[in-house]
């Protein structure tokens, strides 16, 4: 991830496991050599918010690019697991000093989940969801989503799980696929959360919005999900073989990736209204392979988004695309030729940036310019 002012990236070292050892955030500015600064992670499997493969980590930057909030645990064994819930933290990238604010207390368990809504302090998060994640085991019977501000250390709203019809039943938080989150101009949060064949809308002090899932089945768990600045629109990204596998080629002994889909035209981006779940544009073609792709990512003035594209050869393919009316403006390769890790916009919209397996490249929005 790359700074709002764009002089500096970060990138969590330690693999994607999702019950995954410590992690390491590493931090460099991106006009110097040798610059890397290292802050052990704490969170064990509280990593991420999430069940969603590479879900959107809990950590996140100020909003002056001087800060990293993220959060920690205690104690934490070798195996990611401890008795205490998350300590939301400021990483002070002046100093290197670390600021831990206490965190907010809710009679359904402890903290054990963080989305960061803006650069400060405010965060989407669950009490009591991730009773195995703890040693000895919670057996929390309420868990529940909520929005805090983790700076005042306040729970500002909630929402019980049980709002999804389906989460009622066991394993609540192995079915919560995604979630995304803004902070509105009103300074209120607003999110959406999917889970199961669910997706719900939920503004802070208001009823939540509950709607069906356009892609209900469990296959599309692994969709990516972004919510607009102003909160109206969600923008969903998908890498499918709709049509699955060619399995001629399927059990190919030579083959260290997934084999061919078979290459059908599908939907591999479409945007939704919030409130109701219509569909108001959708981005077609045809994906010949799979590959790891990051959550798309919208312009702070809600005009442009970026999004994954089917590749066309080795390196990850990407689309600077309108959000008016979904149209691809721009393509252009990652830069570098393994996975595709993040991308974003800089402060003000004046450029995207893109990080690629330790390769970051920033590009000027209007001309294309690397």
């Amino acid at each position: 991830m790359v700074s709002p002012d764009g002089r500096l990236v970060m990138y969590l070292q330690g693999g994607g496991d999702y019950s995954a050892e410590r992690k390491v955030l590493n931090v460099s500015r991106l006009d110097a050599r040798d610059s890397w600064s290292s802050y052990a992670l704490n969170m064990g499997p509280l990593w991420q918010f999430g069940q969603a493969e590479h879900s959107v980590p809990a950590y996140g930057w100020a909003s002056d690019s001087s800060g990293i909030w993220t959060g920690t645990r205690e104690n934490i064994d070798s195996g990611g697991t401890t008795s205490s819930g998350l300590q939301p933290v400021l990483i002070s990238l002046q100093d290197g000093s670390i600021r831990n604010f206490a965190p907010p207390r809710h009679k359904a368990g402890p903290l054990d989940g963080l989305m960061w809504a803006d650069g400060d302090g405010l965060a989407l998060a669950y009490f009591g969801a991730r009773g195995q994640s703890y040693q000895p085991q919670r057996h929390d019977r309420h868990p529940t989503f909520a929005m805090i501000d983790a700076k005042r250390g306040v729970v500002l709203d909630t929402l019980p799980f049980d709002v999804f019809e389906r989460l009622k039943d066991a394993y609540y938080i192995a079915n919560v696929n995604n979630a995304a989150v803004t902070r509105l101009h009103d300074g209120r949060m607003r999110a959406v959360l999917s889970a199961l064949d669910q997706w719900v809308t939920w503004t802070q002090g208001e009823p939540p919005r509950i709607l069906p899932s356009p892609y209900p089945d469990r296959e599309e768990a692994n969709n990516k999900m972004s919510i607009s600045p102003d909160g109206s629109r969600l923008l969903v990204a998908r890498l499918r073989c709709d049509e699955g596998y060619d399995e001629t080629e399927k059990h190919s002994s030579r083959s260290r990736f997934w084999p061919p889909c078979k290459p059908v035209e599908t939907v591999i981006a479409a945007l939704f209204d919030a409130d109701t779940g219509h569909r108001v544009w959708e981005v077609r073609g045809t994906v010949r392979r799979l590959d790891f792709y990051p959550n798309p990512a919208i312009s702070h003035d809600g005009r442009y988004a970026l999004i994954g594209l089917p590749p066309d050869g080795s390196n990850p393919l990407l689309g600077l695309i309108s959000m008016d009316d979904g149209r691809i403006l721009q393509r252009f390769h990652s830069p570098g030729p393994g996975s595709l890790n993040s991308m974003g916009f800089l402060e003000g919209d004046s450029g995207v940036w893109v990080h690629s397996e330790g390769v970051t490249s920033l590009y000027d929005l209007h001309t294309g310019v690397q």
